[in-house]
């Protein structure tokens, strides 16, 4: 069936879970899956996603469960994602909608910036979700996959990956640093600037000068951006050489 057939892409088979994962691992006397699953929970722990509550089950905290998603990227890395099981979770009562540019959109805005000869820039949020607090009180047991921490109950704190109001939360609580720069930038008025946000594409920038280029260095130096220059794939697309 679907759910049990193996599955290759780019010449790697992808894992279905963790325990699938180590079993590829071993029989190709290697450890890609692994290192990659310990960087994603490493990532995780870096942002505090869970707080360890030992055995204690709090009252109030819905239990849910977390997986591992694989795959491959068009380099050959592997690639692990931690997300929750949020069709386990209530339906919201409130709207949970967060806009997102279309393709269109961004189409458009490089043909301008060509047209006007205007450089163009874009920015990519490491771990977005990951920036904003969730409203949820959901709490998960530990698998194998954590480590030591395995059998902990583990309440989530921020908004993962697959949870109903993840995506809200996130467009909510966009991160300080792509605030001030937008308002920075909009405020000196010396050049134009248009945040289209898709997801954890944040924007892009028509035109930056020198301060612009500075300040987005700064996030990268802070390790909230990646990939801000004019040679750039946006939402996987491939803008501009």
């Amino acid at each position: 069936s679907y759910s049990t057939a193996k599955r290759y892409k780019y010449g790697f088979q992808v894992p279905r879970n963790y325990e699938d994962a180590v079993r590829i691992d071993r029989n190709n006397h290697n450890t890609k899956w692994q290192e990659a699953v310990k960087l994603e929970l490493d990532s995780v722990n870096s942002y505090d996603v869970f707080i360890d509550n030992g055995s204690a089950v709090p009252a109030d905290h819905r239990k849910i469960r977390v997986h591992l998603v694989f795959d491959v990227k068009h380099d050959g890395r592997h690639k692990a994602r931690l997300v929750a099981d949020g069709h386990l979770t209530d339906l919201p009562l409130e709207s949970v909608y967060s806009g997102v540019v279309s393709l269109r959109g961004i189409r458009i805005l490089v043909f301008l910036a060509e047209l006007n000869q205007l450089e163009t820039w874009a920015t990519d949020i490491g771990n977005a979700y990951l920036e904003a607090v969730t409203s949820e009180k959901l709490y998960i047991i530990a698998g194998a996959e954590f480590g030591d921490l395995k059998g902990h109950v583990l309440i989530i704190h921020k908004a993962l990956y697959g949870l109903r109001t993840s995506g809200k939360r996130w467009h909510d609580g966009t991160p300080y640093h792509i605030n001030d720069l937008w308002a920075r930038l909009k405020k000196s008025g010396n050049y134009r600037v248009i945040e289209i946000p898709a997801m954890d594409d944040a924007g892009v920038l028509p035109h930056p000068n020198r301060h612009a280029a500075e300040m987005l260095e700064s996030m990268r130096k802070d390790e909230v951006a990646r990939n801000g220059n004019d040679d750039f794939f946006y939402l996987q697309m491939l803008l501009k050489t």
